[in-house]
């Protein structure tokens, strides 16, 4: 609570029946006290920092004075040192006016063979520049070349491979292979052909079949799938029958075969027992 002289004096205090109250005015004394000390002690400090202050102001002052006389001697030796650097620049001045025309002269002479040697430089690059394209431009067309050359092989290869493949699908066709499966019924039913009725011949031994490389056209037409007209499981049935029966018979029966269904009669020689590893439509190429 910050006290002034004009509050001590406005302060007014109940009267009791004996006077003032006693205890108020002790308290309010007590707080003019502190107070009152309070601005003794800011005295004390204002004091401490106004000497503070002044201490300062008289460093400061000598600074200022030892400024201005560093500054004088400054601004003397300044003028000085423009006095001299003046002198200078004019000796440099002049000396460089007399190495103008000499310096001139070597750059000069110097930019023309900088300029030569480019251009000799330029011209060489673009001779080989000029040579690469060339060998380029002869590549491109040896390319082109060898590309129309591969496309046309492709294309012969391609119309190769058609007509194979149309051959074997009309090979395929020509093949009955139901009329043979009722050929082998047909001997399995009559039990013509058995080893009690056949005359003692001489059994000769197959030879190995060697097998012969076939060319490209060859083997994709033996790849072609069997046309959709022809069961699968007749094929089969037909297979597992001539598995189960004698070779001799069907050697024999093949022989005394009817002609085929174009009806051009033909006489069959015997077959050699098939290899294991061909398979049933070979016997009937």
């Amino acid at each position: 609570m910050k006290i002034t002289s004009k509050d001590i004096l406005q302060k007014t205090f109940e009267k009791n029946f004996r006077g003032y109250d006693k205890d108020e005015v002790t308290a309010y004394l007590g707080l003019v006290a502190d107070a009152w000390d309070k601005l003794e002690d800011e005295k004390a400090a204002l004091e401490r920092d106004l000497e503070i202050s002044r201490r300062e102001a008289k460093k400061l002052k000598d600074v200022e004075e030892s400024l201005f006389r560093t500054l004088k001697t400054a601004e003397d030796t300044g003028v000085s040192i423009i006095e001299e650097a003046n002198q200078a620049a004019n000796d440099i001045l002049a000396d460089a006016k007399n190495n103008a025309e000499a310096m001139l002269a070597d750059a000069r002479r110097r930019s023309n063979q900088l300029l030569e040697i480019s251009e000799a430089k330029a011209k060489t690059v673009l001779a080989d520049l000029k040579a690469d394209v060339q060998k380029l431009v002869k590549d491109y067309e040896s390319l082109l070349k060898e590309r129309d050359l591969v496309l046309k092989n492709l294309k012969k290869v391609s119309e190769d491979i058609q007509h194979s493949i149309e051959v074997s699908q009309e090979s395929f066709k020509k093949v009955n292979v139901q009329t043979h499966a009722n050929l082998v019924s047909e001997l399995e039913k009559a039990k013509a052909f058995t080893l009690a009725n056949l005359p003692e011949t001489e059994i000769a031994t197959p030879e190995p079949t060697t097998l012969v490389e076939q060319p490209v056209a060859e083997v994709v037409s033996e790849t072609v799938e069997i046309p959709k007209e022809e069961p699968v499981s007749v094929v089969d049935s037909v297979e597992d029958e001539v598995a189960e029966a004698p070779s001799e018979p069907l050697a024999e029966a093949e022989t005394e075969e009817s002609p085929s269904e174009d009806e051009t009669p033909k006489t069959e020689e015997p077959k050699a027992k098939p290899d294991k590893g061909s398979s049933f439509f070979d016997q009937f190429d």
